[in-house]
């Protein structure tokens, strides 16, 4: 329990604090109490580490308890200009994205390059704001199979556009589902110009990390 005089702010505050990372969102139930913490880090230190630091913290300086399970790390790897970058070249890299929407539905089209090789991805759902987010995850997942095997299955858990520091970031999360149980995945990606090509990114982001392991070729 905290002391009830420190609020969401004074523990993104003390978080921030910690080296690597860049911002942090708390998000608390009804009651006041943690449900989800966010962090957004920079790539010079393991996400354990870091998730580490963000328990000790919150102990040392505001006596809460937190289960590891609700903070997720995600993290920005910087070329030289001070963006993200692709490190492996044979990683799918986004080429279109497009959108139509008619009486209420709407169909999301993901095409991505890998190597020489075109892979696209269709999804359609209803043409809500948050669903079509969704859509945009489902198609790129979509997009990807031909880089991984039948057995394994990817499923959209949520994704979102949110404001951390003076950033639009997307955040997705994603489960990957195999024989030997279930892998939660998360990924996220600066909003520079469009929505939709970050949420494209950050699914990208959270799954790029598995497909060396999944790849068929």
């Amino acid at each position: 329990m905290s002391d009830g005089t420190s609020s969401t702010q004074d523990w993104e505050q003390a978080i921030k604090q910690i080296k690597a990372v860049i911002a942090a969102r708390i998000n608390v139930n009804s009651h006041g109490e943690i449900e989800e913490v966010h962090i957004l880090a920079g790539s010079g230190r393991a996400p354990k580490q870091i998730v580490r630091d963000v328990e000790s913290i919150l102990a040392a300086q505001f006596d809460l308890q937190i289960d590891h399970k609700k903070i997720s790390v995600a993290q920005l790897g910087d070329d030289e200009e001070g963006t993200s970058a692709i490190v492996e070249s044979t990683r799918p890299k986004l080429v279109g994205v497009t959108l139509r929407t008619v009486n209420g539905m709407a169909e999301v089209r993901v095409e991505l390059l890998t190597g020489d090789k075109l892979m696209e991805g269709l999804a359609q759902g209803p043409s809500s704001t948050h669903n079509k987010l969704r859509l945009f995850v489902d198609a790129t997942i979509k997009a990807l199979s031909p880089l991984t095997l039948d057995k394994f299955l990817f499923v959209t858990e949520d994704v979102v556009i949110t404001q951390l520091a003076k950033h639009q970031i997307a955040l997705v999360s994603i489960t990957m589902i195999a024989p030997t149980g279930e892998q939660p995945l998360t990924g996220c990606a600066l909003v520079r110009n469009d929505d939709r090509e970050a949420v494209v990114k950050a699914t990208l982001d959270a799954v790029n990390r598995k497909l060396r392991f999944l790849r068929n070729d």
